[in-house]
């Protein structure tokens, strides 16, 4: 190999080895043309975002306003009744007189029904409370899934634009050394097919950029959809996801107490019991008390003649109770208290199981994360840098640099899906214990 050839080898060769480790730590859009401002996000502020602009969510806080016109409903007392009317009219003409009535009817519970409702429909607010806080924990980390997947990508996307940089540059050289007859025509080929295969995997990789950005976009508002707009910058690095330690034994007794899903599961047994006890309350009779006023009109024809008069009176109206002979309201309630109550226990089981696994989950992919930065991304990054010293001095051959390329690539690719695993697995042990603080 000629003197200059190699000097244009070895400055064309240097930055791959150079730029290899691409970073974990990422502020990156892609490549669009487009005048509107490109949206930058971190985890907390998408996340803070997603809560106030979530269209799902926006519906389905308003379940807490159905529920809390619900007490309301179940504080009414029962509608008076008021009778007026003819009571008698002599139609045969006999001198009886005509009379008129006015009666009040007022439903009187004295079981404590009213009671017993309200105490229904409060617990049923509490539900509704604890079921909006369960659909924004959900909502909150499977966002924050979606935007490790948008790291993930860019990381993905990053690493391929470099390794294509790499090999067009390899091209490059490659031609000028085919000019000064230090290589043959195969391998300008070979190389320049390499670097077309990194190519179609860079292109793959920026539609998955796009793919990532438009799940972004979903959990945002209506704006986020109804015009084109620049790319996400995103900031995050998935490496501190990895770092962080999570203990089960400590989170364990916090998540029950704190997880929303849980306390839902705790108020509808207070609803079921408090349903229970109004179904026995609705076994006791209910009375209705009236009071009739009556007029009765003077009759002056006739043999006996009656003056005008006034009467008053007083009722107590009271069921005949053969529907109390039937208890299914009551068995049916007694059931669905004991259901509620083994739904809380297996309710808690499964938070504590599903914490578990998140936690182990997370600490395999922590692990794995530590043995990539631990060394064996510095190795790979020696092999191609070896291997491409060896080849300016021509004591490496085409395929040796690019296995070692594709190694590399491999390395890290593998690496980033540790990250992402990682990241994963920290978003499910935030879920799992309840707390709404962001994984990394």
């Amino acid at each position: 190999m000629s003197a200059t050839s190699r000097f244009v080898l070895a400055l064309a060769l240097a930055w791959p080895a150079a730029a290899a480790a691409a970073p974990n730590q990422l502020t990156a859009g892609q490549t669009f043309t487009n005048t509107e401002p490109s949206p930058q996000f971190t985890l907390e502020t998408f996340l803070a975002a997603v809560a106030r602009e979530n269209v799902p969510l926006a519906a389905k806080r308003l379940d807490i306003d159905v529920a809390d016109a619900q007490i309301s409903i179940a504080k009414i007392f029962p509608d008076p009744l008021v009778t007026a009317g003819l009571l008698q009219y002599d139609v045969t003409k006999q001198g009886n007189p005509t009379a008129t009535i006015l009666q009040l009817a007022v439903p009187v519970q004295i079981g404590g029904q009213r009671g017993a409702r309200v105490a229904v429909a409060e617990a049923g607010t509490q539900v509704a409370r604890a079921d909006f806080e369960d659909a924004l924990r959900n909502l909150r980390a499977d966002a924050a899934d979606a935007f490790v997947d948008a790291l993930y990508a860019r990381l993905l996307r990053a690493r391929k634009q470099r390794t294509l940089a790499s090999l067009t540059k390899l091209v490059v050289v490659n031609e000028e050394r085919l000019r000064a007859g230090d290589v043959g025509e195969a391998t300008v080929i070979q190389s320049r097919v390499e670097a077309n295969r990194f190519r179609a995997g860079e292109l793959e990789a920026e539609g998955l950029v796009r793919i990532r950005d438009a799940a972004l976009r979903g959990f945002l508002g209506r704006t986020s959809i109804t015009e084109e707009q620049a790319p996400f910058l995103l900031e995050g690095d998935l490496e501190k996801a990895a770092q962080r330690q999570f203990s089960a034994v400590d989170l364990a007794p916090k998540a029950l107490q704190i997880r929303p899903d849980l306390r839902r599961a705790k108020q509808r047994k207070a609803q079921a019991d408090w349903a229970l006890v109004l179904a026995n309350r609705n076994r006791v009779l209910d009375v209705t008390v009236g009071a009739t006023w009556q007029h009765n009109f003077a009759v002056h024809s006739g043999t006996a003649p009656f003056p005008a008069s006034d009467f008053v009176g007083g009722t107590v109206t009271v069921p005949i109770p053969f529907s109390r002979l039937q208890r299914g309201e009551v068995s049916a309630a007694s059931a669905s208290a004991q259901q509620a109550a083994w739904t809380v226990e297996g309710a808690e089981i499964g938070a504590v199981t599903e914490l578990r696994q998140a936690v182990a989950a997370h600490d395999a992919a922590a692990a794995r994360v530590r043995l990539f930065t631990g060394g064996v991304l510095a190795d790979a990054d020696k092999v191609l840098e070896k291997t491409l010293f060896n080849y300016q001095r021509g004591g490496a051959t085409l395929v040796e640099v690019l296995v070692a390329q594709r190694t590399v690539d491999e390395v890290y690719i593998d690496f980033y899906d540790a990250l992402a695993a990682a990241g994963h697995a920290a978003v499910a042990v935030e879920r799992a214990s309840g707390t709404q603080s962001p994984p990394f």
